[in-house]
């Protein structure tokens, strides 16, 4: 039988279709931010590589500098390659485990991602202090910048990112073919094809860790090891690359770059160091996406149940809990014990309740402007919002801190770079690329439906968003402006290159600690620090969790199904 909603779709399509007004109002909230916290700053940067000639001569090589990129990519290919092999077995029980620790995993992983990763790197040097009776027989030691040294950075980046490969091994593993698999194991090659099956999002993995890796700084400086990422911030804080006068190791002072009268020659110079790693990120990142589009062929085959054959086995579940407890507990544990004094919450709340509020606060500033940028992309998505977010995202922290300078560092807007605007316009240009996902993500097909049958009825966009896509998505969209809130509290990049703050946050603060072996209060704000991002980032999987499985999957699928047929009826 012919059915006549397709066709009445293209009228709708059609030339005859009243113009709807409210598109620009929908919009206009989602495309202003991301010209603010994106498009000005990758103007800024383009502008600062085409009208200084000094930038566009470091795309060729000198030995020193091939040297840098040679090293940084060494030590962060390497974590990335240790993060993905350590993320495989608990990607597995993410994709074919049952049972509550599978589900507990999938809780675990993404809000230990989200710990701040100069406290994880901080409890990784306790644990290494700790350790010294048992390493010194061995003839290891750790001097600063040694071999032993870096292996312990390149550990604490794979034990922090080994999230991301289990969860993009994990979502993938649950996309493939039930079938195929099942007929690979009565092969008795279960998992060659699985493994093979698997290699695009294991090539995904390993390029996203990597660029993500090479953004961190805060994991090499404090024992004085050279990366792209430490130079960027010794140029602009410097005025100079590191050196024997000029040692990464040493406090730089915050918010010197900044305050420098040579702040436009700094910032090209920090642009120019980092170019080359931005060429190479660029061509990762299209790497990340060509693979995973490779493993997306899941939508054309039915993708149900797995039988009880292709569960996980208890081994792999063994593995996955040990590596929980090594990647997680051993340096919370190593927190915990190089204290001197007795673990009290309200003593740290006491001592570093001020930095810790203001840090909640800009957070929470930059979840509302995120989350509003996710409503508005979820009632009228404009073309290539994700694109200059993820630009912006690629670019990281420093590069943008250092473009919002630039941009908002003089008299008339002391207003905006002296208070809190500055700080938010940086964390939802980094991170605003999630919460423009969420609102992406009601643009799928049966979303698609929704909005057509709306149309049917004469709903402009406005109201079609307030009535239908707002009151069924709305906890995704809230969960994705949480992240960006909760990766607001632990970015380091940006937030020390932007320091002084008004309020006061405080991550400059631990960044200044980090550089002593044993301090309490280092090891007490970075523990207080942990549990405040728990909080956002629990009720962003929360969230997630209601509109996965909660009612508000139930109520679209019924308002679907109810909606189609009562149109079909009015068609007839």
């Amino acid at each position: 039988m012919h059915d006549p909603l397709p066709d009445t779709r293209k009228s709708l399509n059609s030339s005859h279709r009243p113009r709807d007004r409210s598109v620009l109002l929908t919009a206009c909230p989602a495309t202003l931010i991301a010209l603010i916290c994106c498009v000005l700053p990758l103007l800024w940067m383009l502008a600062a590589i085409i009208a200084n000639p000094d930038v566009r001569s470091e795309l060729k090589m000198t030995q020193f500098r091939a040297a840098l990129l040679e090293r940084t990519l060494l030590y962060n290919g390497a974590a990335a390659v240790i993060a993905t092999a350590m993320g495989l077995p608990a990607g597995l029980v993410l994709g074919r485990g049952r049972g509550p620790f599978a589900k507990l995993l999938w809780v675990i992983l993404p809000a230990a991602l989200l710990m701040p990763s100069l406290s994880y790197a901080y409890g990784w040097s306790q644990f290494v202090r700790l350790s010294r009776p048992f390493f010194r027989p061995m003839g290891i030691t750790f001097i600063p910048g040694g071999n032993a040294d870096i292996f312990r950075c390149i550990w604490s980046l794979a034990a922090w990112l080994w999230a991301v490969p289990a969860g993009l091994i994990g979502l993938a593993l649950r996309r493939l073919d039930a079938n195929v698999q099942q007929q690979a194991l009565l092969d008795g090659a279960l998992y060659r094809i699985t493994f093979r099956q698997l290699a695009g999002p294991i090539i995904a993995s390993l390029a996203v860790v990597t660029v993500l890796a090479t953004q961190e700084f805060a994991v090499y400086e404090p024992t004085g090891i050279s990366v792209v990422a430490t130079e960027v911030r010794m140029v602009f804080d410097t005025g100079a690359m590191s050196s024997p006068d000029n040692s990464i190791a040493g406090t730089v002072s915050q918010g010197a770059g900044a305050k420098s009268p040579d702040q436009p020659a700094r910032a090209a110079a920090a642009v120019a160091t980092d170019l080359p790693l931005l060429c190479i990120t660029i061509l990762l990142s299209l790497l990340a996406i060509f693979a995973a589009s490779r493993a997306s062929a899941a939508e054309a085959v039915t993708v149900g149940p797995w039988p009880k054959s292709l569960d996980a086995p208890l081994w792999i579940s063994i593995v996955a809990a040990s590596l929980v407890l090594l990647n997680i507990g051993l340096p919370v544990f190593s927190l915990f014990a190089s204290l001197r004094e007795r673990f009290s919450i309200p003593y740290m709340w006491t001592e570093f309740g001020p930095q810790v509020q203001g840090a909640m606060i800009v957070a929470a500033i930059a979840a509302s402007v995120a989350s509003i940028a996710a409503f508005s992309a979820a009632g009228q998505w404009t073309p290539g919002l994700i694109a200059l977010a993820g630009a912006t995202f690629l670019v990281g922290g420093q590069l943008l801190a250092i473009a919002l300078i630039r941009i908002y560092n003089r008299p008339w807007l002391d207003w905006a770079y002296n208070a809190w605007p500055v700080p938010v316009i940086a964390y939802v240009g980094r991170f605003g690329w999630l919460s423009l996902a969420a609102g992406r993500g009601t643009w799928t097909r049966p979303w698609q439906e929704l909005r057509d049958m709306s149309a049917i009825d004469g709903a402009s966009t406005f109201r079609t968003a307030l009535s239908i896509i707002w009151p069924l998505a709305w906890p995704t969209l809230l969960a994705g402006g949480l992240l960006v809130g909760a990766l607001s509290l632990t970015e380091v990049p940006a937030t020390v290159l932007l320091f002084p703050q008004n309020p006061q946050v405080l991550t400059p603060m631990l960044m200044t600690w980090v550089h002593m072996a044993r301090f309490d209060p280092m090891i007490q704000a970075s523990l207080l620090m942990m549990i405040a991002v728990l909080v956002p980032a629990l009720l962003a999987l929360a969230l997630f969790w209601i509109a996965s499985h909660g009612k508000w999957k139930m109520l679209t699928r019924n308002s679907y199904r109810g909606g189609a047929e009562t149109q079909r009826r009015e068609v007839r």
